[in-house]
């Protein structure tokens, strides 16, 4: 008699779907040379049971940046942020020192909200009630008080993996995963001058509602050096990706790298952001500690799926980039919202320092016009059949 045939892949992987393994297999199929030329397959950007696969089996075994520090920069202060799906909490405990937390009680997996500053964490269905590491500190009704302190000893929150970058805060759900800061190693000299200095960080709202394409979509356009000289007529102009003698320039990807890296010069040194897109007068002044050719280009730097990095002569400029559905992406920077911008102490202390936030805003805003109806094709032809692979 046949011996049944035993499936011995991981469960995570024979327990994916029949759209998810095609989409897989697609990608599989090509070769070297046509996976550096090609789109991902439609699929990717379309269906829900890829994103949720994103999710499970990427995401969650990924950096995701959440904030930064200036947010949680005083005991008893708190962040939610959710990573992969989870909701999390980001907390400053007495000591200073910083958690990343599961904001799921573990009485009946109510989703605990950030509390008000000097109070503790609390449920809001039974109000159990944790400290800023995650203990357990009061559970009302829960017996004798031999009983609760018992309880007090075994339940937690459950505490994530954390990492600080350059005042970043990024959160792993998987305690395997490697270090982040060798993957970001090709970023590091441009930190440099803006170190020198210091930095502080305006953070971004995020947006109320999402934005209605794929993830993936929102970061392409990004790092897409191709389209600011037709997209983005009048608000570019300055800093061209063709220019004649130079131009873009892409940073070599190596083997383990989580960035995307490129660069495009300016017209004329120590440009910015202003109420017209970039241009020369740029609204916030030049940092002078940074290097000659950082007064020349600006870098623009991907590190999907949850941030990307404008480095300016004057300042950095970050968008924060929450992925919450196949065709829905939250996002929050100067191009969305407000805010994202990390400057020295000097420009925030400069006394028309909103007058020159509104101008960089406005500037953003005018190039994000263009870019929302670019995004929005492109998220519409992913569905086309003549799509072509690009």
């Amino acid at each position: 008699m046949d011996q049944p045939i035993v499936d011995r892949r991981p469960a995570a992987i024979r327990t994916r779907s029949p759209v998810v393994e095609a989409l897989l297999a697609e990608i599989a199929s090509l070769d070297a040379a046509s996976v550096s030329e090609r789109m991902m397959p439609a699929g990717c950007y379309t269906e829900p049971e890829f994103f949720a696969f994103e999710q499970k089996e990427v995401f969650s075994r990924t950096w995701i940046c959440v904030g930064r520090v200036e947010e949680v920069a005083a005991p008893g202060d708190c962040l939610a942020a959710e990573v992969a799906g989870e909701p999390i909490l980001i907390t400053r405990s007495p000591d200073g020192a910083l958690h990343a937390l599961s904001a799921i009680c573990q009485h009946r997996g109510e989703i605990i909200p950030c509390p008000q500053k000097g109070k503790p964490l609390r449920c809001p269905l039974h109000f159990w009630t944790y400290d800023m590491e995650g203990r357990l500190s009061g559970a009302p009704r829960m017996g004798s008080a031999d009983d609760v302190l018992a309880l007090r000893r075994q339940v937690r929150l459950p505490e994530l993996r954390l990492e600080l970058w350059h005042g970043f805060i990024f959160v792993n759900l998987d305690a395997h995963a490697a270090p982040l800061g060798p993957s970001l190693a090709k970023l590091e000299p441009l930190w440099t001058g803006y170190e020198a200095t210091g930095l502080e960080a305006v953070p971004p709202a995020m947006s109320d509602t999402p934005l209605p394409w794929n993830w993936k979509v929102h970061v392409e356009n990004f790092t897409d050096a191709y389209h600011p000289e037709f997209v983005h007529i009048g608000t570019h102009d300055f800093a061209p990706s063709v220019l004649a003698g130079d131009g873009v320039r892409f940073t070599e990807m190596l083997p383990g790298d989580n960035a995307i890296v490129r660069s495009v010069p300016m017209r004329t040194p120590d440009g910015g952001m202003m109420k017209d897109g970039w241009g020369a007068d740029a609204a916030f002044p030049p940092i002078a500690t940074l290097p000659a050719e950082q007064h020349q280009r600006i870098y623009f730097a991907m590190l999907p799926p949850s941030l990307t990095l404008m480095l300016a002569p004057n300042t950095v400029a970050y968008t924060l980039i929450r992925p919450a559905g196949v065709a829905a992406t939250f996002a929050g920077s100067d191009r969305v919202t407000y805010g994202g911008w990390l400057l020295p102490r000097s420009t925030i202390d400069l006394p028309d320092f909103i007058d020159r936030c509104k101008a960089v805003r406005e500037g953003g805003s005018r190039i994000w016009a263009q870019d929302v109806p670019v995004n929005l094709g492109m998220q519409a032809a992913k569905s086309s059949r003549f799509l072509p692979s690009g």
